[in-house]
């Protein structure tokens, strides 16, 4: 049996890179999915990638009203939310560290990784109480459990996204919802590709040189959806609270 058989799960950022896996997998997986994405022309081409029975809705994950109009247009699609995978965010180039960092980077960053995932779990959570329960996978990042990254502004920021999974789990685990947080480490999508500096053709990311000292430090977006899917399915009913690193090893040694 598929292991996401008549759920609906919401994307967030499913466009693109982990979100756009994730969309494909759990479609695969039996889901019927709902991308929500800001660019429309990648969340429709994803949705159409997903399948006949996935949905794309143009959402603004920083906007309170368009994420209230998202969870009400996929309860009016398929009359539920099972799932909700936040994907939505990304760091930016300009981040800095905290002395010298422009606070306009602060707002952008701290509104899109952090309040996002809030607003989403805002609305979603009502949903799911409703119906007795649900799931919520958040990615969070490895800057989250290291403290050798300069952009400070994306680490303060998925460090609450830890925080606030784990506050989401202790408050509504006797309503039926489950709450865990990934942390990906180098994740070679084409947003990475393009940031990332090069050292004797291995990505060398906040100072780690991956592919020596961690021969297992780089991923695709198909091994983080993976994680996610594990994360929505019912295999993983005993994990809830749970941030796990899915970095190759870089934030163990």
């Amino acid at each position: 049996m598929a292991r996401l058989a008549g759920k609906v799960a919401v994307v967030t950022g499913g466009g693109s890179g982990i979100g756009r896996a994730a969309a494909r997998i759990f479609a695969r997986e039996g889901a019927k999915v709902v991308v929500a994405e800001i660019d429309r022309a990648l969340g429709a081409s994803s949705a159409a990638e997903a399948g006949a029975d996935a949905l794309f809705v143009h959402t603004d994950v920083t906007d309170e009203a368009s994420v209230q109009a998202l969870m009400r247009a996929t309860v009016e699609k398929f009359g539920r939310v099972d799932v909700l995978f936040n994907c939505a965010g990304g760091s930016v180039k300009d981040d800095k560290r905290v002395a010298d960092v422009d606070m306009a980077i602060w707002d952008h960053t701290i509104g899109l990784d952090l309040k996002g995932p809030f607003l989403c779990c805002r609305h979603a959570v009502p949903i799911m109480v409703g119906q007795g329960g649900g799931v919520i996978v958040n990615v969070s990042s490895i800057v989250a459990l290291r403290g050798n990254f300069v952009a400070h502004v994306y680490t303060t920021a998925k460090g609450g996204v830890i925080s606030f999974t784990r506050a989401l789990a202790g408050a509504y685990s006797r309503k039926g919802i489950r709450a865990n947080a990934i942390c990906p480490g180098v994740i070679m999508t084409d947003r990475v590709k393009a940031r990332i500096e090069m050292t004797a053709d291995r990505p060398n990311a906040g100072g780690l040189e991956v592919g020596g000292r961690y021969p297992f430090g780089t991923g695709e977006a198909e091994d983080i959806a993976n994680v996610a899917l594990f994360l929505a399915s019912d295999e993983s009913r005993m994990v809830n609270g749970a941030v796990i690193p899915a970095d190759g090893g870089m934030s163990a040694y």
